[in-house]
């Protein structure tokens, strides 16, 4: 048992260091995308004094222009150099962030933010389809990606409250540093990491597991994807109304942003847990754990309020995302042979769907009933069913499909 697990610790640093470059490039993406977004509904109502639906609709307009760029990332991810379609999309951000910096108001600051979700989508996808193509038989490689990544949420989620004071200059100051340094450490370990993700990847070992490996029912696939789409517009308010629920409790912006750092911090401990754990044979039902403890953070949200009722809500999201959501690409993955740019852009892409259509249906829910604790109810009732229909519609099939 002991050379097994220093064995297992042996392989993990050298994971770490053969995926570093992808690792840090992910901390710099998300660190970019998680000072953006919590503050996109909070500016939109409060600074460009929008209503919710209003804000919704540009935020479905970002989210669905990350729709296609994750499309487009894993396409371009397929068929050309991840070095060219990573600088590319790289030094777009750059471009759309100088913009940002000079013009963010009621017309600019859409364009920017819609431009900034394809653009993002694009390298999310990128970076997830590299680490697919190295971890088909290692779902832990996922969960090492996820705790960069979440990294990357605590830095940018923290910076929120020491940069933003009713303007954006900061934030895209922010954005264009972290843009600048991806764009330099790409340009800088891009081609030889591309280089080892192929020797790595092709090996008779790995040969022989992937001629081996049964694939995921069609009708599995679409269940999982569809989980994606539904999971995120309960989350997407965590992402949107429920910051101004917060202010609405008197409870102020601080600690919308510490519910993020906490989120954060939580998600990395989680997750290196989980790397210890994780396996193909469990991924099913820790999507399921994942769905059920999202779905009683929004329940519990209905009974009361206050700050000790949002940490603890917090704490059940953050466990349900860290097992949900770096478990449906380690699952597709695990269950499908080749283009892993496209399945990893379906990833990104339904994931995007979900989090577009999210603000819009909160805002309307919140304008016709008046009330956040009605629809944090709705939310709990579409994650209860999405769990149910996952244990009905993709439990059975995989046990099936394994033996």
């Amino acid at each position: 048992m002991e050379l097994v697990l220093k064995g297992g610790k042996r392989h993990m640093l050298k994971t770490i260091r053969r995926m570093w470059p992808l690792l840090v490039l992910g901390f710099l993406v998300n660190t970019a995308y998680s000072v953006m977004w919590p503050l996109t509904t909070i500016y939109l109502h409060g600074n460009l004094h929008l209503n919710l639906v209003q804000s919704g609709l540009i935020l479905a307009a970002y989210s669905g222009c990350n729709v296609l760029g994750g499309y487009l990332g894993g396409v371009l991810s397929d068929r050309y150099s991840a070095k060219t379609v990573g600088l590319g999309m790289l030094a777009a951000l750059v471009i759309d962030a100088g913009f940002g910096f000079i013009w963010n108001g009621i017309i600019a600051y859409p364009i920017v933010l819609i431009i900034f979700g394809l653009l993002t989508g694009g390298m999310l996808t990128l970076i997830t389809a590299i680490t697919a193509q190295l971890s088909h038989n290692d779902s832990k490689l996922f969960n090492l990606l996820y705790i960069f990544i979440n990294v990357g949420l605590v830095v940018g989620t923290a910076s929120i409250g020491v940069l933003f004071h009713h303007s954006l200059r900061p934030i895209f100051t922010l954005l264009i540093v972290c843009y600048l340094g991806a764009f330099a450490l790409w340009r800088w370990k891009a081609a030889e990491f591309e280089v080892s993700g192929t020797d790595e990847t092709i090996t008779p070992s790995t040969q022989q597991t992937t001629t081996n490996r049964k694939k995921l029912p069609v009708a599995s696939l679409v269940i999982v994807l569809l989980t994606l789409v539904f999971m995120w517009i309960t989350y997407a308010q965590w992402m949107s109304n429920v910051s101004v629920y917060i202010q609405d409790e008197g409870l102020g912006i601080k600690l919308y942003s510490y519910l993020w750092v906490y989120n954060g911090i939580l998600l990395i401990i989680v997750q290196a847990l989980m790397t210890k754990a994780s396996h193909v044979r469990i991924i099913p039902w820790q999507i399921l754990l994942g769905l059920l403890a999202i779905a009683f953070s929004f329940l519990l949200m209905t009974t009361t309020s206050g700050i000790i009722v949002l940490f603890t809500a917090m704490t059940l999201l953050t466990v349900g995302e860290a097992v949900y959501v770096p478990g449906v690409p380690a699952l597709i993955n695990a269950y499908t042979v080749g283009n892993e740019g496209k399945y990893q852009g379906l990833v990104n892409s339904f994931s995007s769907v979900g989090k577009a259509l999210g603000p819009v249906l909160g805002g309307v829910v919140i304008g016709q009933f008046t009330s956040f604790k009605f629809l944090f109810f709705l939310c709990a009732i579409v994650d209860f069913i999405v769990a149910a229909g996952f244990v009905l519609g993709v439990a059975p099939l995989l046990r099936r499909h394994s033996k």
